[in-house]
């Protein structure tokens, strides 16, 4: 906006000096008289130089920004009256893009390119950058050598030396302005520059926090997880069989009581037992609900599936995880399932790729183990028999994910499945929300 009224000031100012130092005639000692006559040449002049300033406008910072400043003073040579209009071609000028030596000192940041990267059209560039910058002042002296000319017989005077020094500082002041533009942009778009590095940086900081958050968040998460556990292990292994042995101790002494006849050491032995017995359930409580807050759910289907990424050349498996926890027994059988599973899709199945999907419903947990298929056919040799589809379906493997699911009262199903094959097991919750509840 700054750069349009300021050109629009000096259009205004040529205008006006155009107004106020009219061309006259000096005829044999008559009057000054105005010379109406030109007027087409300064109207065109005038247009002319409207023009080339908005055409300069349209192509900054474009290979091609210099030539209508280029192209006006070389106009006005030929034109020694449109040198009326050359401050805003000279505005034009300083503003056009800077050539590399002055842009460097301009802009720190900026790196000189070696002259072998150089193309040909970056020369052509640079030089017409270089001309447009002082062509203009080639303009006005070219005018003032041509500040007489003989026309019809008759000596015209074209401008008077006053009215040229008004032009020449005009046109100096009018470069230093788009100098001082130029200048500013340039500023201003390295500003903007590293603002926006800045910007990405700060980005980048952000998002390397905010893992480092994450894997700090994990790390404490996983050591307090496996301290839980330890801490589980060690009631279990040392406080749990010294108590089963002071509860056999104890019955023990009571069934000798009992033989004795000794009522009182009877029933002493009977309350030890009884105290026994709550302290044993007190630690398995313990025990069970440590070993279940010391379970990662994720953790364990995460391990159960990466270690059959890439087991073979372009297999994958892809998992669908909505179960957040889940008991320790449970997550400990459904990672197992999942392992035997896609243990038996790498075995006996063609399939370069399976689906591993887990659901929590209100009532029960759900796991698919699925592959696209086809089943693998293996050569039988004469000492083997035929394996019918049932003996296959009711393999080892899956007899073991049907006891394992049924330990702990769930269901498995595990049959051919379109071209592949599935596992489905459920889980129901109600069990383990009353022995949740027991506790």
């Amino acid at each position: 906006m700054r750069t349009m009224i300021e050109k629009g000031l000096l259009l205004v100012f040529s205008v006006a000096l155009m107004l106020t130092s009219p061309i006259v005639f000096a005829d044999s000692g008559s009057s000054y008289m105005f010379a109406s006559e030109h007027y087409v040449e300064l109207i065109a002049g005038l247009l002319l130089a409207i023009s080339a300033t908005g055409l300069a406008e349209w192509l900054m910072r474009r290979d091609w920004a210099w030539l209508p400043a280029c192209c006006y003073a070389i106009a006005a040579m030929v034109m020694p009256l449109w040198v009326m209009f050359l401050p805003v071609i000279a505005y034009d000028a300083g503003k056009s893009t800077l050539p590399t030596s002055m842009l460097l000192r301009t802009v720190p940041h900026a790196s000189a390119p070696s002259q072998a990267s150089l193309p040909s059209s970056q020369y052509v560039r640079l030089a017409g950058e270089a001309a447009s910058r002082w062509l203009w002042l080639v303009s006005v002296v070219v005018g003032m050598v041509q500040v007489h000319f003989v026309a019809d017989g008759a000596q015209v005077e074209l401008f008077t030396i006053r009215d040229f020094a008004v032009i020449v500082g005009a046109c100096a002041l009018s470069f230093a302005l788009g100098s001082r533009a130029q200048r500013e942009n340039a500023v201003r778009r390295s500003l903007r520059i590293l603002q926006d590095h800045a910007r990405q940086s700060a980005r980048v900081n952000r998002l390397r926090l905010a893992d480092v958050d994450e894997e700090r968040a994990q790390s404490i998460r996983m050591a307090t997880l496996g301290e839980r556990t330890r801490i589980a292990r060690e009631i279990h292994d040392n406080v749990g069989h010294l108590l089963t042995r002071a509860i056999m101790q104890a019955q023990a002494g009571k069934a000798v009581a009992e033989a004795t006849d000794d009522a009182t050491a009877a029933q002493g032995f009977a309350a030890l037992g009884d105290t026994l017995n709550d302290a044993m359930t007190m630690v398995r409580r313990s025990v069970h609900d440590l070993e279940d807050d010391g379970t990662d759910f994720a953790a364990q289907i995460k391990d159960a599936v990466s270690s059959f990424e890439g087991i073979s050349p372009g297999f994958s498996v892809h998992v669908v995880n909505d179960i957040a926890a889940a008991p320790a027994p449970v997550s400990r059988c459904l990672a197992t399932v999942i392992r035997e599973s896609l243990t038996n899709v790498v075995r006996h199945s063609e399939a370069t790729s399976a689906n591993v999907t887990l659901r929590d419903f209100p009532a029960f947990w759900q796991l698919v183990v699925q592959d696209a298929g086809p089943i693998r056919n293996e050569p039988v040799t004469g000492s083997q028999t035929t394996i019918t589809n049932h003996e296959m379906s009711r393999g080892m493997g899956l007899a073991d994910i049907d006891s394992r699911v049924r330990a702990i009262g769930g269901t498995a199903t595990c049959g051919p499945y379109n071209q592949g094959w599935r596992v489905f097991v459920s889980v129901p919750k109600q069990p383990w929300m009353k022995e949740t509840e027991n506790r």
